[in-house]
């Protein structure tokens, strides 16, 4: 440890005013009393006056040099006189000390899943946290005790069956997550009572009994039924005649209930909104993100329609407003509006999918989902096609692909908060899976946010990496407080001790908006993603310039994902015919900013897009596509 603060000091001795300096020569620094929260930390905002020095700053406000260095990357170039800096709080001025664990309440979480994590009480953590009792807060800072006092009636009772937990996502019931695991129902009820009480609820833990596994599976969980035989019976002698194909979209153009201005987001997964983009429509006539979506992604599914008429192929296109209510869907079907369809394009929601797969089902209609990502599973209704991945996909198919190297050292860092959750868990199976078949050794580490000080952060990590040779880390996390804090840990130990090091992570690190895109390119992270648009391309520009002409406007990703699905699935339908579902393994076709690649989901019975794109941020400053 020693070693590792003097080559800090020496890596920021830049910083310092010229000469030694002593505790006598250190100038004065008036600390500041302006305190900010930025994703649930603490801060001091200090402005640099002349005179002052990294060292001199730090001991004013009793914090170490790398803790402020972690938090302003950008010192690393020297500090400037009126720079503002975020100098941490100290834990004993926050009121917590040693003694306490620092958790950052997310999305979902409840006063009882955090309970469940920690075995502590619920009245413990309100003694310690009084604020909490009128309820969470996404980013909230709440103080979790190492060693509770907690009297021996409320101490949990220890098990005599191997568990992991499960924590409840959006929409997810009991029969799916039983179906997950390939348990009984019951069997949960049995193990849960006391969660299941007044039902189920997001954010929960749920305790699913083990199934005994390979030692090296430690994290793994699922045993998952068979895939369905999607592609055994492909028709290939089938000859486009010329007759008209019946195409049908469902999308929600406009808003005729209570939306969630969540919901198409987590819908979405990666194929996100830019805030900035304009459409046909005045901006003041856009009732709401699912409104702008579905009309970009119909103005795309338009110029493909286009495409494929000057290519000989005849279209009847049928196009119906969801109002993103289930029972427009229901009404739409019932009236037998869609009966004739050779293929069904649609809805975005997973509430309307529900009634449309099950219908598509029983007509024997190919259906195809734009944006559904597999956050629920609707397994029972099986032949649905999905483009988008999930994030538990994105890790799953990225760990599948990935080509490791004799000459580079590995390491996975896992989030704590996340460890027991299904997506991770798979990951880390597929993960063990790859390193008995590649012999490549690969160190784990599970990193929890606020839990020890920077110092004791870096020189952990830094023991992982190797001096000469390349360094490859790979964080399954899209955990925006997490990631934003271990990127910064990382950053600071590459530069400090001068470390080669590649970071990959999931696609929502493109969109996130509280990591400095510094830690991106000095990283040289990889993302691993479905969607990617490589603007040079002479297709990507002539699409572009049609876009422009047509619709004045600036296609964004919607516009994309519209063409893309518009031109492969009318040419699947050409080529295949209605049977198409059953050939789409071996079917390829130039597209925008996709590459479909089919498979069945192993633990559903629908076909999900398997291709990603590795896109590099290089550290001058540049992106680039890894793999095509």
């Amino acid at each position: 440890m020693r070693s590792y603060i003097t080559a800090l000091l020496l890596c920021l001795s830049p910083m310092l005013l010229a000469g030694q300096v002593v505790e006598g020569d250190i100038p004065s620094v008036q600390r500041s009393t302006d305190k900010v929260k930025i994703d649930g930390k603490n801060y001091y905002i200090h402005i640099v006056k002349s005179g002052e020095t990294l060292y001199s700053i730090s001991k004013a406000y009793e914090v170490s040099q790398s803790d402020i260095a972690v938090n302003n990357p950008d010192i690393y170039n020297g500090l400037k006189i009126g720079q503002a800096l975020k100098i941490p709080v100290r834990a004993s001025e926050s009121k917590g000390t040693d003694d306490y664990i620092y958790h950052i309440v997310a999305k979902g979480e409840t006063l009882y899943s955090i309970s469940r994590r920690y075995n502590i009480p619920v009245d413990v953590l309100t003694s310690i946290n009084p604020e909490v009792k009128d309820g969470l807060l996404v980013s909230q800072v709440i103080l979790i005790p190492r060693n509770p006092m907690i009297p021996e009636a409320k101490k949990p009772a220890a098990d005599t069956v191997q568990f992991i937990m499960h924590e409840v996502q959006k929409g997810e019931g009991l029969l799916a997550v039983a179906r997950r695991y390939n348990i009984d129902a019951k069997t949960i009820e049995t193990y849960n009572q006391e969660v299941l009480k007044d039902g189920l609820k997001l954010g929960e833990y749920l305790r699913i009994p083990a199934v005994k596994q390979h030692p090296a599976d430690s994290l793994m969980v699922t045993s998952k039924p068979e895939p369905v035989a999607f592609f055994s019976t492909c028709k290939s002698n089938f000859r486009y005649n010329g007759q008209p194909f019946d195409i049908s979209l469902l999308l929600p153009f406009s808003q005729g209930g209570a939306v969630d201005s969540d919901e198409l987001i987590d819908e979405a997964e990666e194929v996100k909104m830019d805030p900035g983009t304009t459409n046909t429509l005045e901006s003041s006539r856009i009732t709401s993100q699912e409104t702008l979506a579905s009309l970009n992604f119909y103005e795309g599914f338009l110029l493909a329609v286009d495409s494929m008429k000057k290519a000989g192929v005849s279209m009847n296109i049928n196009v119906f407003d969801t109002k993103h209510q289930p029972e427009e869907v229901t009404s739409i079907l019932n009236k037998g509006k869609l009966d004739k369809s050779s293929i069904i394009i649609g809805p975005l929601f997973v509430n309307e999918i529900k009634p449309v797969v099950a219908y598509a089902e029983r007509k024997s209609i190919p259906m195809v989902s734009p944006l559904y990502s597999g956050n629920e599973v609707i397994s029972e209704y099986p032949g649905l096609i999905s483009v988008n991945q999930g994030y538990g996909e994105q890790l799953e198919v990225f760990i599948k692909n990935f080509k490791f190297s004799d000459t580079c050292h590995y390491v996975v860092i896992y989030d704590m908060e996340k460890l027991l959750t299904g997506p991770i868990q798979n990951f880390s199976s597929a993960l063990n899976q790859r390193i008995r078949e590649s012999g490549v050794r690969v160190d784990s580490v599970v990193h929890q946010t606020a839990a020890m000080k920077s110092e004791e952060v870096q020189a952990k990590l830094h023991s992982y990496m190797k001096a000469d040779g390349c360094n490859v880390v790979i964080i399954p996390s899209q955990d925006e407080p997490f990631v934003s804090d271990l990127l910064g840990q990382l950053y600071a130990v590459k530069s400090l001790n001068g470390l080669k090091m590649i970071v990959y992570g999931p696609a929502r690190w493109q969109k996130m908006k509280n990591v400095p895109p510094d830690y991106l390119y000095k990283l040289n992270a990889r993302v691993f993603t479905p969607f990617y648009v490589d603007y040079s391309r002479d297709e990507v520009k002539r699409f572009v310039a049609s876009f422009r002409d047509r619709y004045r406007a600036e296609p964004n990703q919607f516009s994309f994902l519209g063409y893309d699905v518009g031109i492969y699935f009318i040419s699947a339908l050409k080529t295949y015919g209605p049977d198409f579902t059953k050939c789409l393994k071996d079917f390829q076709k130039d597209m925008l900013q996709s590459t479909f690649t089919f498979d069945v989901v192993s633990n559903e019975s629908r076909l999900s897009n398997t291709h990603q794109f590795i896109i590099g941020y290089t550290d001058d400053y540049d992106l680039v596509r890894i793999i095509p």
